[in-house]
Order: C-alpha cells, then structure tokens, then sequence
C-alpha cells in the first residue's frame, strides 16, 4: 500500500522505467528519487521488496559514512557510536523501509559530513570538488539542502584564512563546481521541457504559502480542503493561481503568485505570524515525529523494534544530548562551528516552510554526530575537572529535554492522519468495507478530523446508508462550516433522499466556496433539471465543462438537457464527446442512441443501444429501444 507522495513516487518511476525519461514540464517535486526508483525498476521490474531491501543496504551505508565524520570531527569512539545511534534510530529504520525519499537525503547529509571530515584532515581539491557533487545530489532529493552551500563557502573562507587568497577562490570554484555539474543539466531540462529554468523545481511558492499564509498552522495545510496529496497540489496551485490573474500562468509564475500572496498575508497579521514561527521553530525539536502519509508510531503496532526504539532514541534525547555535546566541545568551536551552522541553518529553512518528520529529518545525523561527541566526551570533562563545561552541558541538556519532551502534536494525531490516508487508498482500490474501518478509527481517534467525516459520510451513502452518511456530512459542517467538499456531499446525500430544494442550497453553499468545483456543478445541474430549471441546469453543465473539458458524465447530462430544450444536434456532439472520454460509458451510448432515433439515423442507433447492453446487460431502456427498433426493421 503505497500512500501519499510514495504513490506519485512509484507512478513517476513507472513512467521512467517505460522510457519516459525527460518528462513534461517543470519539476514540481524533487526528481533524483523517482529516478532512482525507475532505474530498480528498470532493472528489477516494480519490486517494493526489493527496493526496500537496496534502501536498507543505503541506510547502513549512512551509519558507516557518519561513523567516518566522526572519526575526523571528535574521535574514533565519538563516530563509531554515531554510527551506532544512527543505526538504531527508528527514524531512520522507518525511512529505510518507506517509498520516498528520506533514505537518500539521509545518505547524502552523512556522505556530505563525511567529505567535510576528510577536508577537515587535509583541504584536498578533489574533496572540495566532492563536497559540490554531494551537495547537488543532496539539493536533488531535498531542495533546502542548498541552504548549506553559504555556510560552507564561510567555512572555507574562514577556517583556512591562512591559506592563500588564490587557493581558497579555487578550492570555491571547485564546490561551485561539482555542484554545477549535477544541478545545470536538470536545469537545462526544465529549460528544455518547461520553458523555464529552474535548477531544481518549481514549488517554492506554495510551499512558502502553505507554511505562512493566513490558514497556516505550523503542518502542512492544503490549498483546498480535502485535497492533501500530491496529485492535487500541483494543480490545485497552478488553478487557483490562474484564476486570480486571470490568464494561464507558467511553473514560475505561478510559484511567485503565491510567494507574493503569502507576504502579503504576513504583513496583514504580522503578530499573528511570529507568533506561527515560534510554534513552528519549537515544532522542529520537538519529540513529536508528525507525518503527512504514513507514521512510525502506527507501523510500531506491528513491530516491536521499531515499538520499542520509539520510545529510547528521539528529538527528546537526541536533541538535549547534542546541546551536551556542543557544551563539552565547545573549546573547539573554531572548527566545528559549520556543524552548529548547518543544524540551525537547516532547521531555518524547514521553519520557513511547514514542519513533517521527514522533513526535519536531514538534521538528525548532524545531532546524533555532536550527540555522540557529548556522551563520550564525558568520561575526558570529569577526568580533566571540567566542572564548568560540565554543568553548563548538563543544565542545558536538562532544559532542552524538559522543552523537547513536550509532545506538540499528540500521537492520536498523527495516527488518525495515517487511519484516514489507508482509508483514502483503500477506497480508492474498491474496498470500501475495510475504508469504513479506518475512516471510523481516525474519528475516533480525532472526533474533529472535518475529511474523515466527509468521507465516511461520503462512503456511508454511496453504500446505501444514507441516514447514517448524512450524520457524519453534517458533523462535518459543524466542525468545518466552509468545506465546500462536505457541503457538496451533503447535496448528493440529501437528494438520494428525496430533499431537493436542500440539497441545491448545500450545492450552491459549496459553489460559492469553490466556483471552481465542477462536481458540484454537474450534480446542482442534475436536481435543477429534476425540478423543471432546464436552462439553469444546462448553465452549470457547461460551467462543468469549461473548468474539465474531459468530465465525461458532464458531456451526457449536459446532452440530456439540451434534447429536452430541442437542441437534439448539439446534443448528439455532447454524446459523443463523452464516449471519446469513455468508450465504455454505457449510459451515454443508451442516450446517444435515443438521440441518433430522433434524428433518423436508426442504424447507428442500433450500433450504440447494443453496445449499452454489452456494457452493461441489465440495461432494461437499452434492451427495450434495441427490441422495438429490431422489431420495426423486419415489419420493413
């Protein structure tokens, strides 16, 4: 079951593995996973065992990479316990095992540390090229991680002052170097295939709105409500977008639309604002592990390792022990002042934006290292009578476990966000039985979870409990008045049972929140026609139709309404637009056919009623236009 972005992940490698290479487009996600993944595909065919299996041999290479940064950083026992700490963080086993992306950025920060540790021995220039290369790859699976590249140009410039001008501009030209090597061709491909050059992707914008404007909470918060997963995000963004200028808009443009909308928000409630980037910078050291898919607390139900290392190795005493570290090592800062650098700078550039487990996760390694150096370098503090480094060390890492171990986010939380994404997958995957299950579990678990309700609700009716669905609909509402998704499924809900005039107000409630919903514009389109408002209804099938040009059932209802009005040729055109959408849509070649008879043209008729009733063979309106049209044929 793959869930969330590890879905799209697993379609775009599928695409990639069948050939399609350069894609189209601009970036929106960062692209070095996917191909990663293609390319195990290519050479294993799609095979999540195996995959898993090649990202745990990457994740114990993570350990040994660190392990070496250590060495070069504090000492050898310093990084084989990092090493050890990081093999047994239930962080990273749970990335190891996952579909995304996590197990490279994890990889690619322990090798960048370990390039900087082999600097940090002997500055030679093939390192420094090495420290670019690292770092492109890194920004390839994680675009922050560029956040690193000032920090390390002021690392070089400073920490090697007494080195030659001419050499330390070489040594830069060398990271600038390898780091062009692996960003300038993804760039000249989004140039190629986009139009635009980006050198990695285009989402900085509503990104920075999700993470800052004025419905943001610190987590991740959808552009529309309902819509969490990647497959809606991106157009989502470009719609809404498009719609407030008023004209199409490319990757780029539409990326500043919403960098300039989110400013704009902050400066409209500037204390509201900082009041958001205090919780979000107290979020990133947080013990709370926050997902957007899937968890490691709920995957621990059913692993008693991961259980277990759940509650030893986290934030709460990761962080306090790395706070130890910096005290004990803080005689050394001169040169380790990149580490402290790095973790802040990263932890900024996460605050920037919205705060998951994953993506706060890349700081882990740079913490377990000065970890590691802070539990070791006990033994030498006591034995050199360093009393005061020593109690300033413990003190702080007192507080900073004290602040840490406060859970932000409860884990009833974050398990229901999983219950309801299996939920999604399931229902989607037609097992509506099961999605009933978890769907019922998040609302147990988070009675204010507003899209579990839609959705069970949404289910509940569709399975025939209609009653039942409308209790979760309306609790919704109570919970989210302006969801425009819970108001719509509250119409489809009430007109099964017969409330029309109720179920327009709850459409017209949903329209009004989304103009853009052309669901909800085909269903209001549906009871007007019911009540006798042909022309209205006619009105919002096209509206349905000039937001999805391939909304099949649109197509036919809106064919239906114009035959009713007289209009039978346009009608005929509606039809068969729809069965070139989908040829198998059995109703719109029933429709089809009565409006081909209409019009004398019966043995095209004939044509589209049998293939009405293959479709589908309890088709009793086909059947009996097939019998009568027969029957005239022989009496001719």
């Amino acid at each position: 079951m793959l869930l969330g972005d590890a879905a799209s992940y697993d379609a775009w490698a599928r695409q990639i593995a069948n050939g399609d290479w350069l894609g189209k487009n601009v970036f929106y996600q960062a692209p070095l996973y996917p191909y990663f993944l293609g390319g195990l595909y290519i050479l294993w065919g799609r095979n999540l065992l195996a995959v898993r299996l090649v990202q745990i041999v990457i994740g114990a290479g993570s350990c040994v990479l660190l392990a070496r940064a250590g060495r070069s950083f504090f000492s050898q026992n310093a990084g084989l316990l990092a090493g050890v700490v990081l093999a047994a963080c239930p962080t990273a086993i749970f990335f190891d095992c996952s579909i995304q992306k996590s197990v490279l950025d994890l990889f690619f920060v322990c090798g960048l540390l370990a390039v900087l540790g082999r600097l940090l021995e002997r500055p030679q220039r093939r390192w420094w090229l090495g420290t670019g290369v690292v770092l492109g790859l890194l920004a390839l699976t994680r675009e922050n991680g560029l956040i690193f590249l000032p920090i390390l140009l002021a690392w070089l410039f400073v920490l090697w002052r007494r080195e030659l001008w001419t050499t330390r501009l070489q040594w830069a030209g060398l990271l600038l170097l390898g780091l062009a090597v692996v960003l300038l061709p993804v760039g000249c491909r989004n140039l190629l295939v986009g139009g635009e050059f980006h050198l990695t992707t285009a989402q900085f914008g509503p990104n920075f709105y999700i993470g800052n404007g004025r419905d943001a909470t610190g987590g991740y918060h959808p552009l529309v409500a309902g819509h969490g997963s990647a497959e809606f995000e991106r157009d989502d963004a470009t719609r809404l977008a498009e719609r407030a200028m008023g004209r199409r808009l490319s990757p780029g443009e539409v990326s500043r639309y919403w960098t300039a909308r989110a400013l704009v928000e902050v400066r409209e409630n500037s204390a509201r604002w900082l009041r958001l980037m205090v919780k979000k910078c107290l979020l990133v050291w947080n013990v709370s592990e926050v997902c957007d898919s899937e968890d490691q607390y709920t995957y621990g139900d059913w692993s008693p390792l991961l259980r277990t290392l759940n509650h030893l190795l986290h934030f709460g005493t990761i962080c306090p022990l790395a706070l130890l570290g910096v005290c004990l090592t803080w005689s050394q800062r001169r040169r380790l002042w990149v580490l402290y650098a790095m973790i802040l700078g990263y932890a900024a550039s996460v605050v920037i934006f919205y705060v998951f487990s994953r993506y706060r996760f890349p700081v882990v390694p740079l913490l377990v290292l000065l970890a590691a150096a802070g539990v070791t370098g006990l033994r030498g503090a006591v034995h050199e009578k360093r009393w005061k480094a020593l109690w300033t060390g413990v003190t702080t890492a007192a507080m900073a476990a004290v602040m840490c171990n406060r859970a932000m986010v409860p884990e009833t939380h974050i398990r229901a966000t999983t219950h309801y994404n299996i939920a999604l997958d399931l229902e989607e995957h037609g097992k509506p039985e099961l999605a009933v299950v978890h769907y019922a579990e998040t609302v147990r678990l988070v009675p204010e979870f507003a899209p579990a309700h839609v959705q069970l609700g949404g289910i509940l009716v569709r399975e025939g409990r209609v009653m039942e669905g409308i209790g979760y609909l309306e609790q919704a509402l109570r919970i989210k008045p302006d969801y425009a998704e819970a108001h719509y499924n509250l119409g489809v809900a009430l007109a099964q049972t017969g409330r029309i005039e109720d179920a327009i107000g709850h459409y017209e409630q949903a329209l009004r929140i989304d103009p853009d919903y052309a669901e909800a514009h085909n269903d209001l389109g549906v009871v007007l026609a019911q009540t006798g408002r042909i022309d209205d209804a006619i009105g919002h099938y096209e509206q349905a139709l000039r937001i999805d040009p391939d909304y099949a059932k649109a197509h036919n209802n809106l064919g239906v309404a114009l035959v009713q009005v007289g209009r039978v040729q346009e009608a005929i055109g509606h039809y068969e637009q729809a069965l070139r959408i989908d040829p198998d849509y059995a109703r719109a070649h029933n429709n089809l056919g009565n409006a081909l008879v209409q019009v004398g043209r019966v043995q095209e008729a004939i044509g589209h009623y049998e293939r009405a009733v293959q479709l589908k063979p309890d088709f009793t309106a086909a059947q009996r236009a097939l019998a009568r049209l027969r029957g005239l044929q022989r009496r001719d």
